[in-house]
This record gives C-alpha cells, structure tokens and sequence, in this order.
C-alpha cells in the first residue's frame, strides 16, 4: 500500500508474526526505499517484500490549466499555493531495481504490467521471488509467460488502485470479483495464487484455501493497525464507514481506485471535468490531499477501502490481526 502506510514497523510486525510484510514503494525514491528497507532490517531477520509499480512513470504536461482552475477553488479554502501550471514527474523505477538488488531484497512484487524485460533479467534469481498483480486470466497468463514466481489474483472488492494493465480497455479496472478470478487462475496458471480483495476474516482465508489458493493478500485490514501510517482522520472514516459506502474513482489519481465515497469525489463528479491520466491527475492532487489530511479533513483525502471496510471495528496490533487471520 504506497503513500506512506506500510510504514517499518508495520512491514517488520507481519513478517515477525510469521506472514509477508510488504514495503509499497511504489511513490517512493530510490533514497527513500534504501532507508526503509534498512529500517525494516533493524526490526526483523525475516524475509520481507517490496512493491513497485511495473510502469513508467515519467510524465510531463502543460495541458492541466482547466483542472487546476478547479482544484484552486480547494486550495483557496486550505490556505495552500495555487497550482503549477506545468507538472513534470520523475520514473525512478531502474533506481529502485538497483536498491532492491543492492539490499538483496529477497521477494518483489509489481502492479500495473509486466516489468520489462531487461528489469526481469536484472532481478531473477532462485533466492529471490518475483509476485505479480492480475486482475484478468489474460494478465495472469502475461505475468506466468514473463518468468514470474507466483500471481495475485485481486477481485474487484480490493481497495486503492488494482493491477488491471490496460486501462483503456476496462476504464474502471477490470471488474471480476475474487471469486470467479481465483477459480480460472488456479484452473489455467501453473503458479501459486494468493487470492486478495474484501479478505477479512479466518473462515474466508480458510475457505480461500479451500478452492486452490496457495496464499491470501489482505490490505484494508491493515488500515486500522496501529503501526500502520495511516492518520487520524482516515482511521475514524474507515471505522464509520459501511459495506456499500466505497466506491471505484478516477478523481484523485486518474486511475480507477475504491475508496470511501466523500465530498471530493462527488463534486469532481458533478463538475464533469476531463481527468487526466495518472499519474498526472495524482500529481495534481497531491497537495490538496496532503492538507486535508493534515488538519484532518476527511472530504478531501483518498480513503482508500475495500468492501470489506465495514467489518472493520476498532483498531489493533499487526500480530492481533495476523493470530486472528490463522
């Protein structure tokens, strides 16, 4: 989960309680990833994993004037700067493979694509284990012919932003539930699958299982751990919020993702602006997000959720979480 919500003690509290603390590094520096991964090793001799987005994202545009007009109206009422009228955006992708191999980082997982050949090669060898993101049989198959070591199925329940590839394709993320995605994965890939997306309880795990799963990938969960980055605000709307109260957005970041449904969201949807396309749009909010955080504005954050947000009830320790799971 990037922006700052696996934070190390919440990577090394999962894999100290004996289950796969993740790193989501997928916003981050390469400077950035080399001290979090350091801070993890200092709290765990346990294997861990890092997560990076499997896709360029460097960009650059001076066509976002109409959305910034709009966006202003927010920053008027916080008190920040106008927005900039050109946004440029660094792709710190080969940094953060070179980290990764420099730290010897034994499991990676990617989002979004297929990491490209040349990464691949770079990073594959039999002590270190390579996960990959699929919301379609048609991307597990891409990431399987790829040399990949095992394959998330993530359902459409999955809060933030799911795997799905091509965008243009399926415009709110490919929308097969967990369900149906696990049983023709287990059925026509010859890899592990970890199965994600609204997990919540022991019996779900249990019954995921069951079907031909080799694993289970929980995030929403994780939310309300108190070594989890998440603030304040944000932990006080996933405890209020209800099973039907999330819902799959553009608005933030130009990718489709479920969060909680809140004021942001429905007047980017009234305003009928053109989004752009991530990560520009993300880029674009960036700071309007940051300050409602900040003084604890909960209309203005991305609340990212799964469904299975309304099961949960009160906040809890990682190794809680991880007993309560086995």
């Amino acid at each position: 989960m990037a922006g700052g919500i696996t934070t190390a003690e919440l990577v090394a509290g999962v894999s100290n309680a004996g289950a796969l603390g993740t790193i989501g590094a997928g916003y981050m520096d390469d400077i950035k990833l080399k001290k979090e991964i350091q801070k993890v090793k200092q709290l765990t001799e346990k294997p861990f994993a890092v997560n990076i987005f499997a896709l360029n994202l460097e960009s650059f545009s001076s066509d976002v004037q109409v959305m910034q007009n709009h966006l202003n109206k927010y920053r008027k009422v916080l008190g920040i700067n106008p927005g900039k009228e050109v946004i440029r955006i660094h792709d710190y992708m080969e940094e953060k493979i070179h980290v990764i191999i420099e730290e010897d980082v034994p499991i990676v997982s990617t989002a979004f694509h297929v990491l490209p050949s040349s990464l691949m090669e770079r990073l594959k060898k039999p002590e270190r284990k390579l996960i990959g993101m699929a919301t379609t049989l048609e991307e597990a198959k891409m990431l399987e012919a790829a040399g990949y070591d095992m394959i998330v199925a993530q359902g459409y329940e999955a809060g933030g932003h799911r795997g799905t590839f091509d965008i243009e394709k399926h415009p709110n993320g490919a929308d097969i539930t967990l369900i149906p995605l696990l049983q023709s994965l287990v059925s026509h890939i010859n890899l592990p699958i970890i199965a994600a997306g609204g997990i919540n309880t022991k019996e779900q795990v249990n019954g995921l299982l069951e079907m031909g799963a080799s694993g289970v990938q929980l995030g929403t969960k994780f939310l309300l751990a108190k070594e989890a980055g998440t603030n304040k605000s944000y932990r006080q709307a996933l405890l209020k919020a209800g099973i039907t109260d999330t819902v799959i957005t553009k608005a933030f970041s130009g990718r489709p993702a479920r969060g909680i449904h809140n004021q942001f969201i429905e007047q980017m949807e009234k305003a009928n602006i053109h989004t752009n396309p991530f990560p520009i749009q993300n880029e674009l909010t960036k700071d309007i997000r940051a300050a409602g955080a900040k003084i604890g504005n909960t209309a203005l954050q991305s609340l990212w959720a799964g469904q299975g947000v309304g099961e949960l009830k009160k906040e809890t320790t990682v190794e809680e979480i991880i007993y309560s799971l086995i």
